[in-house]
């Protein structure tokens, strides 16, 4: 898979530092995670992009298209596709059990509050482990998924719905996983795929929300890094996928989207 500039960036970061100003230092650490208090926290209810993720049914890829061995990559990476989804929502909920079950645990060992709260906070970091072994073993699957489908080179096949569908539900899972590491580089490179495969995508709010809250993080990356080319670069492009979320979101009439604008409009 060949990766975009966008990963060079964090070398950029610490071999082309330039001065800011003292102005957009002090501007910029004060205004750390400021899109979070104007978009929504989470994708809409039921949306893919939540905890409902997509699956794709098992079907002929193309009646038109004799080669079989795209047929049966595709019927692979979906398989990959399915059972990463099926691995993490049934991983999660095991995990999740366990924290329910360990609230009734009782320790008569532990005397004092500080013992118990030192017990709770391993427990809990214990459990955290586990997320991120979960969510690190799911996106081994799904990147199998990609490479699968990478394979594919038939053109007709790769212009058609389901090969795009089942692309798109891979990028959106490993996105999602991504952010949850807080791996921001990713998440943008990726959700840049993910609206460039097709027009529906990019006619999607919830990547350019994440688009939007990824070049911030950037952006704060950029200031603290005292790396001001970059720092007008995020913020641009911030602006700019804010701008897209609102008009998706919202519509671009309504009052939500103006209020937005303005923001936008006064260096945001």
């Amino acid at each position: 898979m060949k990766f975009p500039i966008l990963f060079l960036w964090i070398s950029l970061l610490l071999l082309e530092a330039f001065s800011l100003s003292a102005k957009d230092v002090n501007q910029g650490s004060t205004k750390e995670n400021r899109l979070e208090s104007i978009l929504p926290t989470t994708p809409e209810s039921g949306s893919p992009w939540g905890d409902s993720s997509e699956r794709l049914d098992s079907i002929k890829v193309l009646d038109l298209v004799d080669e079989k061995n795209s047929e049966k990559r595709w019927q692979e990476a979906n398989k990959e596709y399915a059972t990463a989804i099926d691995y993490f929502e049934s991983g999660k909920k095991n995990i999740e059990k366990r924290k329910e079950d360990s609230k009734k645990e009782i320790y008569y060992e532990d005397r004092y509050e500080w013992q118990k709260q030192i017990r709770k906070e391993n427990k809990e970091k214990e459990f955290q482990k586990l997320l991120f072994d979960l969510r690190t073993q799911t996106v081994a699957r799904l990147i199998k998924g990609m490479n699968l489908l990478d394979k594919i080179e038939n053109p007709k096949v790769k212009e058609s719905e389901p090969y795009l569908d089942l692309k798109s539900g891979i990028y959106r899972e490993y996105i999602k996983h991504q952010e949850a590491f807080k791996n921001y580089l990713q998440v943008i490179d990726f959700t840049l795929r993910y609206i460039g495969i097709s027009s529906k995508n990019e006619a999607e709010a919830e990547p350019h929300r994440l688009l939007a809250l990824s070049y911030e993080k950037m952006e704060q990356t950029a200031i603290k890094s005292k790396n001001q080319e970059l720092y007008y670069e995020f913020k641009e492009l911030k602006k700019k996928h804010l701008l897209r979320f609102a008009e998706i979101h919202y519509g671009r009439e309504s009052k939500e989207y103006a209020s937005i604008e303005e923001k936008v409009g006064k260096d945001f």
